[in-house]
């Protein structure tokens, strides 16, 4: 079973609402709370490429968008028992995420870091794929 770690909490409201995770591969997951209750610990889990959660965390990508870019269409559902403490074990789930009910409405959108760090992000990426002389 995969698990994952998390990394970052960008959304906390009453509980953590949307968070970032890592897993043992350094691949990176998104995760939106959802159920009846906020209070319900449950989220919907999707992998997500590093440029892409970047773009997420400055505004310039909405939470709907991001989690319907899942690699494969795979999606997962997990609970978390120990408040963020330990991983979480995603369970595969059936069908495209696209048909899943629990996604978020369109335009939601954060914004946790200022737009410079971006642009930071992305000369560092092109540095690091220019070889050395």
């Amino acid at each position: 079973m995969k698990t994952i770690n998390l990394t970052d909490i960008l959304v906390y409201y009453d509980g953590v609402q949307v968070f970032e995770g890592r897993d043992a591969g350094g691949g990176g997951y998104i995760g939106v709370a959802i159920g009846p209750s906020i209070i319900t610990n449950r989220y919907m889990v999707t992998g997500a490429a590093p440029e892409r959660l970047q773009q997420f965390r400055v505004g310039q990508l909405d939470l709907r968008t991001l989690l319907l870019e899942a690699p494969d269409g795979q999606w997962f559902i997990t609970v978390d028992e120990e408040g963020g403490d330990s991983p979480f074990f995603l369970e595969p789930q059936l069908g495209p995420v696209s048909e899943c009910d629990c996604l978020p409405g369109p335009n939601f959108i954060v914004n946790c870091e200022p737009v410079e760090s971006l642009a930071e992000w992305r000369g560092e990426k092109a540095a690091a794929a220019v070889p050395p002389a």
